[in-house]
């Protein structure tokens, strides 16, 4: 059963068009992508949806780059096969030094893959927030603070972690379908 439908840019509202334009002009995307789409029946959601992102990962402190690992690493804790592939798209675009194996050896933890220290106090801890936050410690925060990050981006590393859960939730209900351009690593 199809869960959603799509509104194409064309058969858009004119409210829904500017979250389209919007999208695009920041991304530097060509197309709408499927989630923003099977948004598009209504401009405010789309509009929060697009906000929401926009405001997580192309504003505060930490790198683009960093932001997209940890929501492609959550999204793939998460079973999330729409956002996974999404960000291990946009995470290879980022980091040309990594490869589509690379993500897959990092999903399934494989020792093949090594990442940066930075890089895998920030993994680490997104994977603990991502199975229950409830669960973490000083420690988890101190790891973070070693490897040179301020509470203001733990706090900003949080927010992505949040956002990222919000479009797994969104996403794996409707079941969206990849857009071309995606490869699934789940």
């Amino acid at each position: 059963m199809q869960r959603y439908t799509l509104t194409e840019y064309a058969d858009a509202s004119r409210e829904t068009r500017a979250v389209y334009d919007d999208f695009m002009r920041t991304t530097g995307a060509t197309e709408v992508p499927i989630w923003l789409k099977s948004l598009g029946h209504s401009a405010p959601l789309a509009r929060a949806y697009w906000e929401r992102a926009r405001g997580t990962l192309f504003a505060g402190n930490l790198p683009l780059p960093l932001k997209e690992m940890i929501v492609f690493v959550v999204s793939a804790r998460n079973g999330a096969r729409y956002c996974s592939a999404c960000h291990a798209q946009n995470v290879l675009s980022l980091d040309k030094t990594l490869a589509f194996d690379d993500l897959r050896d990092l999903v399934s933890a494989s020792d093949g893959f090594k990442l940066p220290a930075y890089y895998r106090a920030v993994v680490a801890f997104a994977g603990k927030v991502a199975d229950d936050p409830n669960c973490l410690d000083d420690a988890d925060f101190e790891a973070l603070m070693d490897e040179g990050f301020s509470r203001e981006e733990i706090c900003e590393i949080i927010a992505v972690i949040d956002m990222a859960t919000m479009f797994n939730v969104y996403t794996s209900s409707l079941r969206l379908d990849l857009d071309p351009n995606y490869r699934a690593i789940l």
